[in-house]
């Protein structure tokens, strides 16, 4: 079996509240990880609750995800997780998804998907808004970078999240 496929999504804004926009994202992102086996981590979202209750929480809010059902499934599964920076590198190998990548770290989704057959990774999401020390601490210590578009073009991150997620499953499955 392979090792997890997880996807952190960081919020570079530590000091911004939850709100509206934090919850559709996640909310979109639940099936994602639902759809292609993946783990959810949320980092510095000032989520004070367990993932569980948190997803209870926000899930009657949105009808995405089946009405937030999505989102209840992956925190019932223990696949939805609460943390703040530095990341835990339990998560595995941190490769940062950036339409800026450091070309001496940089790698393809083809070698992604084949890394995660071998080895848990951590797909890091977030670090393209606002970089501060700490984002900039993850880019200097996660051992890869990648670009999904191939064209140092920047996408919306739930558009990133799908497009890497679909093009892993579709490689690891074949």
């Amino acid at each position: 079996m392979a090792p997890p496929l997880n996807i952190i999504i960081i919020n570079s804004k530590k000091n911004e509240e939850f709100n509206d926009k934090h919850r559709r994202l996640i909310a979109k992102i639940a099936p994602i990880c639902i759809a292609y086996n993946f783990h959810l981590t949320l980092v510095n979202f000032q989520i004070n609750s367990s993932p569980l209750n948190f997803a209870k929480e926000i899930a009657p809010a949105t009808s995405i995800g089946s009405g937030g059902e999505k989102l209840i499934t992956l925190a019932e599964k223990g696949r939805l997780q609460i943390s703040v920076l530095p990341i835990s590198n339990n998560f595995g190998k941190k490769i940062i998804l950036t339409s800026k990548p450091d070309q001496k770290k940089s790698i393809d989704i083809n070698q992604i998907a084949k890394i995660s057959t071998e080895k848990k990774i951590a797909l890091i999401f977030g670090t393209d808004d606002k970089r501060n020390k700490n984002i900039n601490r993850l880019l200097d210590n996660s051992e890869y970078h990648c670009d999904v578009s191939n064209k140092n073009i920047k996408l919306e991150l739930d558009t990133e999240i799908g497009a890497i997620t679909t093009i892993i499953h579709k490689i690891r499955t074949t």
